[in-house]
Formats: C-alpha cells, sequence, structure tokens
C-alpha cells in the first residue's frame, strides 16, 4: 500500500515537472524524468528533419558505450540540420550510461513527438536536442530544480556558506577541465565531527571555460535562493551545466572520479590553525630579533606583492597574468590620488559603485570606479571590464588606466573625461548652454566610429549590449567616448546572433528580439544607437514622447514626422535654425533605418559611417515599424515578470554623474 501511494506521488511530480520549466521536487532514488518540449517550433513527421532526427538518436545511443560519458553529434541534409548531444553521470558504468540514454530517447520521442528542440533529465544522464547550433554557448533555459525535503537543523547561514565555498572550488575544477573531457567535479566537506557534506558540480563538454564558469557562478547562485532555502539538499540543473549538494554522499566513489576532500572536521581544522600561527609567529618574532625593523618591512612588501599575484591569477588565469600586472595600481596610490575617496572627490554613482577624481602622484587626473561591497556579480563584471578593455585603444572609446586588488576592493582606473556624460549636458533642464548641431553631428559621428571600432576594426568583435547616453562620455572638446564594458560580450568573429538567458542592458535602447527573446548580435548595438542618435537630435529622452514609457515612441513618432514629410519638427527648438539641413535629414534617416524591427534590415556600423562620412551618397529609405501597442505590452509583461521596476535591467552599469 505504501508503496502505490510512493509511486503515484513520484508521478504526480513528474507531471508537475513536464508543465514547468523551473519545477521542484525532491531528489528520490526513483528520480523520474523530466522532458521539456518546445512546442512553439515543430516538424512534420516523415520530413527530412524527422530523418535526420532519428539518425541523431540513433547515433547518440550507439556512442552510449563506446564514448567518456558523453557525445557530441551534427546530421545534416538537404537544407535541415540538427544537432545533439548526451552526458552521462561520471559515476555510473557504460551499460547503465547505455540504458539511460536508450530511455532518454524513448522519453524524448513520445513526449515531444514533434518538437524541433528538447532537453529530456533521467536519472543518471540527460539527452537535448535542436535545430539550432547550441554548441559552446552556455544556456541556462529551461531551469529545473529538486530539492531534499528536509529542512536543515542548526546554523543555516554557516551552512549556506559550507555550500557556496564547496561550489566554488568545484566551479574552477570543473571549468580547468579541458573540453570534450568528462566534464564532472565531486567535493566532500567534513562540516562537524559526525557529518559530511557532498557536492558535484558539471559542464557539457562543449562549453569553453569561461561560458562554463559562467553558467556555475548562476546555478550555484539559485541554491540559496530559488532551489533549496533551508533544505540539506538539492540540485539546479541546466541544459550547459548542473550542481548538486547533499547531507549523504549521493555517488558510487571509484578511482576515476575527480573527488575533492575539501577539509577535516572542525575541530582538526582549528587545531591545525593555531599549529601553524603558533608558528608563524616563532618566525616571526626570531625574524624581528635578528634582522630588525628593516626586514620586517621588506617581508611586509613582499607579502603584499604576493596576495596581489594570487588574486590577480585567480581573477584572470596564469596566461593573462604577465599582461595584467603592469596595469595593477596599488591601492594606497589611489588613496592617495583620491584624498581616501571623499565626499567631495566624488563625481558619480552607478549600481557598481562609486566614481572619484583623482590626481596621481605624477599629475595626470583619473577618475576611479570602485566596486562596493562583496558583490559576486559585480566582481564578474569588473572581469569583464578589465578583460575587454585592456585589449581595446582608441579615440573615441575611454581609455582604461589600470585597476586595482587588494583585500575586498576591486577598482577600475580610467583617464579622467571632465564633461561628464552625454545624458546630462542633452537632457538636463539646468544645462548651462546647449549643444550646438556641429557638436552634436560630431558626438553622432565619433559614436559610430567606436562602435565600428569595437564591431571589426579592433583584434576581437565585441558586442557592447548597453549603449546609452549616460555610457557616452564626452571629453574638454566634447569628442564622443564610450564606456561601462562590465555586460560587453566577445564573439567569434563569424558569429552573425548569439543566445543568452541573462538579459542585460538597460530598457528602451534594447533591440526588440534582445529583449523578447535574448537573441542578440552586432545589429543590437545598431539599434541601440539609432535611438541615440534620435535622442541627440530632439535633445529629449527616449520617455518623453508622448504619455507612456514604451521604447517604441521615440521611434514611433520620428517615423509619423517622416511619413509626414516634417521631419524637421523633430529637432530640437533650442537650435533656432542653426543647423545643416541635409546633415539633420540624413541623420533622421539613418536613426530610422538602424531602429528597423528586423535585424537583418538595420546597416552594419561600416554603412552607418559611410553615409554620415557623405553629404551626397545614397542612403537607403527605411521600412515603418511594426512593433504593435499588444507587442509592447508583450515587452512590458515580459520586462516586470523577469526583471526589477529600475530603468537599468542591470543596473550594474548605471552611472549618474552628479554636478558640481
Amino acid at each position: 500500500m505504501h508503496s502505490f501511494l510512493l509511486f503515484q506521488f513520484l508521478l504526480l511530480l513528474s507531471i508537475t515537472w513536464f508543465c514547468s520549466s523551473s519545477t521542484t521536487t525532491s531528489p528520490d532514488t526513483n528520480f523520474p524524468h523530466v522532458c521539456n518540449c518546445t512546442r512553439n517550433s515543430t516538424f512534420e513527421l516523415n520530413s527530412t528533419y524527422h530523418t535526420n532526427l532519428k539518425t541523431l538518436f540513433s547515433w547518440l545511443s550507439s556512442n552510449a558505450t563506446n564514448s567518456a560519458g558523453s557525445h557530441i553529434t551534427k546530421v545534416s541534409s538537404g537544407n535541415s540540420s540538427v544537432y545533439g548531444l548526451f552526458q552521462c553521470n561520471a559515476d555510473i558504468t557504460s551499460e547503465k550510461c547505455q540504458k539511460c540514454i536508450d530511455q532518454a530517447v524513448y522519453n524524448v520521442t513520445s513526449e515531444c513527438e514533434t518538437s524541433k528542440e528538447a532537453v529530456v533529465f533521467v536519472r543518471f544522464c540527460f539527452l537535448r536536442y535542436s535545430y539550432r547550433d547550441f554548441l559552446t554557448i552556455a544556456e541556462e533555459s529551461p531551469k529545473i530544480f529538486l530539492l531534499n525535503l528536509k529542512d536543515y537543523v542548526g546554523q543555516l547561514a554557516t551552512f549556506n556558506n559550507e555550500v557556496s565555498e564547496m561550489m566554488y572550488t568545484l566551479r574552477h575544477k570543473v571549468a580547468d577541465i579541458p573540453m570534450g573531457s568528462r566534464r564532472f567535479a565531486y567535493g566532500e566537506l567534513n562540516i562537524t565531527a559526525k557529518q559530511s557534506l557532498y557536492g558535484m558540480a558539471k559542464c557539457t563538454p562543449d562549453l569553453p571555460p569561461e561560458e562554463c564558469s559562467s553558467c556555475l557562478v548562476n546555478a550555484a547562485a539559485d541554491i540559496p535562493t530559488g532551489c533549496c532555502k533551508g533544505k540539506i539538499g538539492g540540485r539546479v540543473l541546466f541544459p550547459s551545466c548542473g550542481v548538486r549538494f547533499e547531507l549523504y554522499r549521493f555517488y558510487e566513489p571509484s578511482s576515476h572520479l575527480n573527488i575533492l576532500r575539501l577539509g577535516g572536521n572542525r575541530k582538526n581544522r582549528s587545531h591545525q590553525r593555531q599549529i601553524i600561527i603558533s608558528i608563524i609567529s616563532t618566525v616571526v618574532s626570531v625574524l624581528l630579533l635578528c634582522f630588525g625593523c628593516s626586514l620586517c618591512f621588506l617581508s611586509r612588501r613582499r607579502q603584499r606583492k604576493l596576495l596581489r599575484g594570487i588574486l590577480l591569477r585567480e581573477s584572470f588565469g596564469d596566461e593573462s597574468l604577465a599582461s595584467f600586472e603592469s596595469l595593477q595600481f596599488q591601492l594606497s596610490e589611489i588613496q592617495a590620488a583620491t584624498n581616501n575617496f571623499s565626499q567631495g572627490n566624488k563625481i558619480g554613482r552607478g549600481g557598481f559603485g562609486e566614481v572619484y577624481k583623482g590626481v596621481l602622484e605624477n599629475g595626470q587626473e583619473v577618475a576611479a570606479k570602485r566596486l562596493l561591497g562583496n558583490s559576486w556579480q559585480g566582481a564578474e563584471e569588473f572581469k569583464n571590464e578589465v578583460l575587454v578593455m585592456a585589449k581595446l585603444q582608441h579615440k573615441n572609446l575611454v581609455r582604461l588606466l589600470g585597476f586595482c586588488l587588494e583585500g575586498q576592493e576591486r577598482i577600475l582606473v580610467y583617464e579622467y573625461v571632465p564633461n561628464k556624460s552625454l545624458d546630462y549636458i542633452l537632457f538636463d533642464p539646468q544645462r548651462s548652454r546647449p549643444l550646438t548641431w556641429s557638436e552634436r553631428y560630431n558626438i553622432i559621428r565619433g559614436i559610430a566610429r567606436g562602435i565600428l571600432y569595437l564591431h571589426e576594426d579592433s583584434r576581437l568583435t565585441i558586442i557592447h549590449r548597453d549603449l546609452k547616453p549616460s555610457n557616452i562620455l564626452l571629453d574638454d572638446s566634447m569628442n564622443p567616448k564610450i564606456s561601462d564594458f562590465g555586460m560587453a560580450r566577445i564573439v567569434i568573429t563569424d558569429q552573425i546572433q548569439v543566445n543568452t538567458h541573462r538579459v542585460v542592458g538597460t530598457y528602451g535602447y534594447m533591440s526588440p528580439e534582445y529583449a523578447m527573446e535574448g537573441m542578440f548580435s552586432i545589429r543590437s548595438d545598431v539599434y541601440s544607437f539609432g535611438i541615440i542618435v534620435l535622442e541627440i537630435i530632439s535633445g529629449k529622452s527616449k520617455s518623453s514622447f508622448c504619455e507612456s514609457h514604451f521604447s517604441d515612441d521615440i521611434r514611433l513618432s520620428a517615423w509619423a514626422k517622416w511619413k509626414e514629410e516634417k521631419p524637421l519638427e523633430l529637432l530640437d527648438t533650442t537650435l533656432k535654425g542653426n543647423y545643416s539641413e541635409n546633415e539633420v535629414m540624413r541623420s533622421i534617416q539613418i536613426a530610422l533605418l538602424c531602429v528597423q524591427d528586423d535585424p537583418n534590415e538595420r546597416p552594419t556600423m561600416t554603412e552607418i559611417v559611410s553615409y554620415l562620412n557623405s553629404s551626397s551618397g545614397e542612403v537607403p529609405l527605411p521600412q515603418e515599424p511594426i512593433l504593435s501597442k499588444s507587442k509592447k505590452m508583450d515587452y512590458m509583461s515580459y520586462y516586470h515578470k523577469t526583471h526589477s521596476i529600475n530603468d537599468s535591467i542591470n543596473d550594474l552599469s548605471v552611472s549618474t554623474f552628479l554636478p558640481r
């Protein structure tokens, strides 16, 4: 009777999982399957895609016993392609892997009969396929939560810290495993004399190290909040990675498993710590007696350098260590330059932290951007900005002079740009003087040249993803400099489009396909550029048009004036006739081309720079925007469902400059 009730309970849970993209239940030994099908993209039975899919399933199944627990393949025929992979847990035999994959194929063909992409999780393995090339890209949807039903009894904050420490260690271990290998890491940590914590982290074999690390960061972040708050165990499963923790050993230990022993019990560790402290104290005392204060000073300086090296290595890796060491500032240098981060030196603030003006010992003026607190997400943006900016050099990009990593301090040091940001100059009602048309046109062309450098002319192909007036700084000659590269993405040169589960940027400047579907490309930056150009021409922010705050208001207003053959009515009234009509008309036409709904219809930055530099060359006619009010409501609904109500979806990039 009890077994029958348990079966009914598990069956109900599996049905619940199937109907939701993010679901919670208990990790039982009778782990039922979770099959997630994409219902809005289907194929016809006996079509070419159907034939390719059956071939792919056959190949995956036949490789289950011949591979090292995972296999990646692609089947193409005619104009149809299907990509697929499977991955088995590292602690099971090849026979179990074969049975698990056969079961996964059966489940997915039964429940996702005509879906063009699906993900299925079974107890010991998972399988996925898609018409999209998802390889090498970290995907975090659908998201599966499974939690242990038992509550943790004890100091929950301490327990959460232990779990976080374990996941941090396992994340680094998995990311270091070469691509194409069995990318699992297991850990054990004695948290009391009689209790141990067990953990696991994994990535699919196709993920590059940085994508693997980022995916595991987001998976681990869901443990104390979305998944397993207050529970003694649970797991977070993404299509590209996954993590698990329990107070019991949930895997079969064997010689080939990569198991990390993360330390002894609290009593032993405390005793060892006391012994180490005692030894260090004795050595230090002898050194002080023998060599005096001079050697003590040298020892401290050497220790600080060593700690900085460790932080640098952990943040950027051994390969980049030499190139980044030359950019590193000491904290004492920045404290002296900014008068110890005094309020009188503060010139801006944002979600990332605060910005201070400083003067270095050699007289150079700098802007020091200081990360507040111990934000893990902020630390990731810090690392990304250094990695991107250290490789870039262009007159229309703000120049990174260096950074500081000491203790909990993370500081970016930039060239000082005196005229604040474009939004302050453009939209401030108390501005001392409006921008002339000549200055506006120069700013438009400068921004275009900076984006062109990011997309095509630098050694890398970079998508900024958060272009907006507050991220455009103006130097003493009113030349624009693009800043805030914490959200930027380096992409493969021939990679046309990238999909991400984590949408970042600022509402109103994001292209529709990025905000609503997570698809971004260089054309996403082109859309943002178009909105900025319309704001520069009108002297008004995107949200000041009409009575609502939809991002379409400014482009729909511009289109209406264009259609009525009255485009000059968009122009800022403060210009009072002092402008070039040809340049204004050309700029409006280019902006409308940039904000077209179809990304493929938007021009490239090469074409845009060519249009701006020519006064007579032909510019194509823009198409009418088709994003209707209902679509706008979908956009707003999606935005409010997945983000806070702040204007910036990821407000780490927002910098508000204070008037002086």
